[in-house]
Order: structure tokens, then sequence, then C-alpha cells
């Protein structure tokens, strides 16, 4: 009754800041500690306590007022003296029972120095005035579930490392008596200390960070801590159980290799591997009992939970903590609070985010070191070489094959209707701004050509503008981003613009869209966003609308961007038997996005238009930071001619493209040429005979006409065929 007493206190209800004045007697009170308060030596936050304790309801007589920092010293009926705030002082003293909607906190000693003196089976600072006693079950609601997810998971995830700290701990243990909690706890020390060093931005940080919380609680399995809930040898036989069940485990996830259900059948209860029955028990059992302990002190305990904290406030109790474990302190359980202050930062940093205010120091050396040492993207074009020869050379008879744009150019009717835009009024329609995000009929065009609706449409200047919106919108310093390998490679650059970490999966298979490869990734890495093209240049590899699904329901906390680029020379859905894409997926998920361009199929590279398409509300996430005014208007008027041009001209285009892609991989094939193509795209990926390692392919974009007479088999002894043309149709 008294705790639930306490958990409905309203604070604010009680008079504060009363005014002291020196010589009269006055009571202790502490809203905030039920058992009292440390005095400290002088009238400042930052002063070092004195060693005097004060509990709350003792009656004291004012020494000394500091006004300016709201301090009063005080003397105590023994003697001893102390500051402390006065908002932990009152005039009214209470009685038995409740006083101001404060009850008398005095449940098992009136001279507490740390949770009115209890232990809880050996868990607390002072002798046990009840022996074991009190509850003794602990607190588990205290301890929070993201956390324990994530504890579960990253178990699941890297069983294999541990198993190994495990086999070391245990060795040097066999040879030296006490050598397992020395390794263990200083391996966590060092782990904590990589992750304080990104200031825990970062995945690799975090990976760390929960590597040394499981360090930790793998110490308090076999410490000599004396938890009295358990006799010397019950403790020894938790210890055996705990290293059975890693180095001797039964077969479970992480344990065993078995395909996951797939996610599109089970949809928002697929879930990543868990171990929660690996969460070390004797760590939980005293993690729990300092909950409890917990609860006795603070009169609102879930406090830090709900509210959160500045994450450098708990780095410093961390360290602290390990200073005492690392001199053999045993005044207190150091170990439980080094876990408990690990998993209350952690669920800070999944539930505020914004409070970690920790530096950064990975940053602050890499941006130290010139852009020129730390690499860069350097685009190059065959553009500038071409330009110089188009006196002899005109424009139709080059084929610029390096950069994937159309091999035609735009139908007449789009170039009229540049011409005609320069021309009307004189000229004068190209002072103003364009029409703003590209214009109400465009996207209404764009919408009908995707079967979508205009909310589901934003334009931006090239599908370049909108992946580097995605990337400001959803990625922040030290986010992750997945991208299979090979990919696009501007994108990366966008990436690591925003400071994230961008993790390149290397696929078993180059040809294959392996969504439970990047599931493992997902698990592994956290990412705030996965990067996909579809297709895939230069491998051909698509994702279906029924392997995305499956990923992003399995994943909703991860966005999903799906660059279709080259979706006009993709193939055809085997479900659906029309084009591959994701555009409908998006239209329905929130955690989908996909983004287009004009700039292949529709040939009008140069004047830079594309559009993502994406669920409403993800659209008006985007346009939070989108610059309406970005898609010029030539592109504008490009664009609209172009789609209403589609079926008549850019149709017998695409349809030839696709057949010249078929011809020329069948061609190669029939003269012994690997080909490593996963058959979509307007390029074809295969090994060059000679031109060194016959593991290393190259790539040839497939034209629909060719200025030369010479035959593929030809060009394909050349290591230069990147930019040569490959075959004719």
């Amino acid at each position: 009754s008294t705790q639930s007493t306490w958990d409905s206190i309203l604070l604010h209800d009680l008079p504060r800041m009363e005014e002291f004045v020196v010589g009269e007697r006055v009571f202790a009170l502490n809203l905030k500690y039920k058992d009292g308060t440390r005095l400290r030596s002088l009238p400042s936050d930052i002063s070092p306590f004195n060693g005097m304790w004060l509990r709350n309801d003792a009656e004291v007589t004012v020494v000394a007022v500091d006004p300016a920092t709201s301090y009063v010293r005080i003397r105590k009926s023994e003697g001893d003296e102390g500051w402390i705030r006065s908002r932990n002082l009152t005039h009214r003293g209470r009685v038995v029972g409740v006083t101001k909607d404060v009850p008398n906190n005095e449940v098992v000693t009136p001279d507490p120095e740390y949770c009115k003196g209890t232990k809880i089976w050996g868990v607390g600072i002072k002798e046990d005035p009840i022996a074991g006693g009190k509850f003794g079950k602990g607190i588990q609601h205290l301890t929070s579930s993201f956390w324990l997810l994530s504890m579960s998971e990253f178990i699941a995830t890297h069983f294999n490392e541990m198993q190994a700290f495990l086999r070391h701990a245990r060795e040097g243990n066999t040879r030296h008596p006490g050598y397992e909690f020395v390794y263990l706890t200083n391996m966590a020390n060092h782990l904590f200390n990589r992750a304080d060093i990104a200031g825990l931005h970062t995945p690799e940080s975090e990976d760390f960070f929960l590597m040394a919380t499981w360090l930790i609680m793998a110490a308090a399995e076999v410490d000599d801590f004396p938890f009295g809930k358990y006799s010397p040898e019950q403790r020894l036989a938790k210890k055996e159980k705990f290293y059975r069940d890693y180095l001797n485990p039964r077969p479970g996830p992480g344990v065993v290799s078995i395909p996951h259900d797939d996610a599109s059948s089970l949809g928002k209860f697929a879930a990543p591997l868990s171990r929660m029955d690996l969460l070390p028990a004797v760590a939980m059992e005293r993690l729990g009992v300092n909950n409890e302990l917990s609860a006795l002190k603070y009169t609102d305990a879930e406090q830090p939970l709900r509210e959160g904290f500045m994450l450098s406030k708990r780095i410093d109790s961390l360290k602290r903590h390990f200073e005492s474990v690392h001199k053999h302190d045993t005044d207190e359980d150091h170990i439980i609070h080094l876990l408990w202050n690990f998993m209350a930062i952690f669920h800070v940093m999944r539930v505020f985010p914004a409070k970690n205010d920790l530096i950064n120091f990975i940053t602050i050396q890499r941006d130290g070191v010139p852009a020129a040492r730390r690499g860069g993207y350097n685009p190059t074009t065959s553009l500038e070489k071409i330009t110089k020869h188009l006196a002899e050379r005109q424009p139709a008879r080059v084929l610029k094959l390096d950069w994937n744009e159309g091999v035609i150019p735009p139908p007449p009717a789009v170039r009229a209707a540049l011409i005609d835009f320069v021309n009307a009024s004189g000229g004068h329609y190209l002072k103003w701004y364009p029409h703003l995000a590209g214009g109400a009929e465009l996207r209404e065009q764009i919408a009908g050509y995707c079967r979508v609706i205009p909310e589901n449409v934003l334009i931006t200047n090239g599908s370049d503008d909108g992946l580097v919106l995605i990337c400001h919108t959803f990625l922040s310093p030290g986010k992750t981003v997945v991208a299979p390998s090979p990919t696009y490679e501007h994108f990366c650059v966008n990436v690591t613009g925003c400071d994230a970490v961008l993790v390149r999966l290397q696929p078993a298979d180059l040809l294959s869209a392996d969504a439970e490869e990047i599931a493992l990734s997902i698990e592994k890495n956290h990412p705030a966003l996965v990067y996909l093209v579809s297709p895939n240049n230069p491998t051909g590899v698509q994702w279906t609308s029924r392997s995305v699904r499956s990923l992003a329901s399995r994943f909703p906390n991860t966005m999903f961007l799906v660059d279709e680029a080259y979706y006009e020379f993709g193939r055809l859905d085997d479900d659906t038997h029309e084009l591959i894409t994701c555009v409908p997926l998006a239209c329905e998920m929130l955690n989908v996005v996909v983004t287009r361009t004009f700039s292949k199929a529709f040939c009008l590279a140069a004047l830079r238009i594309g559009y993502v398409v994406a669920h409403p509300t993800t659209i008006e996430l985007l346009r939070v930071r989108y610059n309406p005014k970005s898609v010029n208007s030539m592109a504008q008027v490009a664009a609209s001619g172009a789609l209403r041009e589609f079926n008549s001209y850019y149709r017998p285009y695409i349809f030839a493209t696709n057949t010249a892609r078929e011809q020329f991989s069948a061609a190669l094939r029939a003269r012994g040429v690997v080909v490593r193509n996963a058959g979509a795209g307007n390029f074809v990926l295969f090994e060059v005979p000679g031109a060194g390692s016959s593991t290393t392919p190259t790539t040839t974009t497939t034209p629909v006409t060719a200025p030369a007479a010479s035959s593929a088999a030809t060009r394909l002894t050349s290591p230069a065929a990147v930019a040569t043309p490959a075959t004719t149709t």
C-alpha cells in the first residue's frame, strides 16, 4: 500500500521552494529519493558528497543559506553538517501515515544509506536487516522490451562469436582460476569504449555496445558476487548450465540454419531470429532485483524509461562502475549497475534518439582527412571526347553507350513541342519559373502511365534528385543503408553525403534476387534503408513485388527504395504477366518507395526529369525537403510530349532493344562466351575472352542501331566493350 501511495503522488501539487532562515528548525523531505538525501561539501550541484546522509523527516537546524545557488547548510541533531538543496527541506513535518499527500516512507529502518538499508538477495550496499527478505522476485516491467528484443536478436545473429568468447574464458579459467571474470569484464569495457568513440551513432558502434552488454551479462553468470538467492554450490551449477547452453547448445535459431517462414504468409507476425531463452538467467534475475531496489529508492522508478535522459549522464555512471569492477570493489553489485546502465542507455537510444548527446569522434577524425585522401565520386563520360569530333561525325552516327542513355532521339512531336515552347510569346515564358512540382497536368499523365493516383507521384529533377531527396529524408549521421553489389554508385555518394553508413552486400549469386540474404543483412546491420536497383545494372537482376513485400512486411521500420530506372527494359512478372514493378506495392506500403526516370527508355537524359512513386503519406514526408521549382519547364514539356508518344514511338523502340538484348546474348553463347545477365535492362553482362581473369565480367549496352557492319564476335575481343557498339538490329 505504501508503494501504491507513492505511485499516486502528484509532485506539482506540493508547495516547493520555501524560504529558510538561519537558526530555524526544519524537516528533510526529498520527493525524488524516498529514503532521503546525501549532503554535499559545498553549495553546488557539482560539489562532492561529504559522506553524510539525511533521512526524510529528520528535523535539522538551518546553519547558513546561499540564495544564489538555492542551497541551505543544515546541522543534524548529532552535529553533522552539510549542504542540501532548499527544495529538499520543508517547514511542516509529517506524521506517521500520510501528510500532504506524501506517505511516511519509514519501511525498514530510519537510518538508510541506500534503499532504506535494504539488500535483496545480497544486492544493495548495506547489510540486509531482514536477511534476504523483502520481495526478491524482481520487477520485470522496469526492464525495457526494446532492449530485450534487440538482445535476443543479437544473440541469435552473433551466437558464433559468443561461443568463441566463452571457449576462451573457460580455457583461461581452467588454467588460472578467476581468469574468466577478468577476461569478460575487460572485453566488455574494451568494446564499450569502441562504441563510445563513435558516440553510439553508427550501427557498428551499436553492435559493439550490445556485445559489451552481453559480456557483462556473462560476467554476472561467472562472478563470485554473494547473490544470496543461491548457495555457492547452486551458483556453480548455474554457471555450468550457462556454459552448457552456449557451448553445447540445443538446436534452435542461430545454432542451426533453417530457412525463414515466408513473410508474405506471416505478414506482421514475421520476425527475425530471436533467442530469448539464451539471455543469461542469473544476470536477468539480478537485473530484476536491481529494478526492485529502484522501486524502493525512487519516487518514480519508471521515469528514466518513460522520459529518457541525456546519454552522457548515464555514460558517466557506466564508466564509474567499470572502474569499480576493475578495482574489485564489492560494496555493491557493480556488475548489475553496469547492466542496468547498458539496458537503459539502449532503451533511450531507441525511444529518444534526440537525447544522444555523445560526440562521434570517428566523424571528427574523418572530417580532418583531406577529401583527396578520403576518395570520392569522380564521374567520367565520353561526351567531351565525342563533341571534339562532331564535325567529322554527326551525333546520329554516334552510339554513346557508357551511361546507358537511349540511342535514338526523342520523337519529332517532342522536339517540336520544345521549339514551340521556346518561341511562344516571343520567348517570354522562359523568364518565369516552371510549373511548381512539375505541374498538375504532367503529374496526372505520369499517374496514368503508372496506373496510380496523382497523390502517389512526386516529379523530380531526374531520378537522381529523387534519390537525394529520399536519402535526406530518411537518413542521418550514423544510420545504415544496405545495398546489394554491384549497384548505382552515385546513390552510394548520396549515402555517405548524409554521414550514413553504407553496407555493400555481396550476393552469393550475382544473378539472383535473394530476399533471405537481404533479410539476414537487415537483422545484422539494422539499416534505416535498403536500396534495390530493379533491373540492376549490370546484372539485370529484378526484384518482384512479392519479394519486396515479404521484406517490407517483415521489417516495417526499414525503408525499401526500389530504383526502377530501367523498368521499361524489364522482364514480365510470372504472376501478373506484366513488366515487373514495385509501384503498386509502394502505393500500398509506407516503407516502400520507387524511383523512375525519363533518361533511359524515353531518351530525355539531357533534360533531367524523373519521378518518385510512393504512398501519399510518404510523399508528404518527402515534400518537407522538396524544391517544387526543381523541374524546369523544358523537361516538363518534353516529358508530357513523350508520354503522349509512348505507344506509337517508344514502345517499338523498347521492344527492339529487348529483342536485341536476347539476340545478342544468344549470339555470344553460340560463340562460347559466358553471359552473366539475368535477362533485363538495355545492357548485357558477359565474360570477355582473353581479357584477364575469366571470372571478371564486363558489360555492354545493346543498341537498336549501329554505325558499322563489323561482327559482334570481333567486338568481344576488346576489354573496352563498355563503350563499343555490340550488335546490330
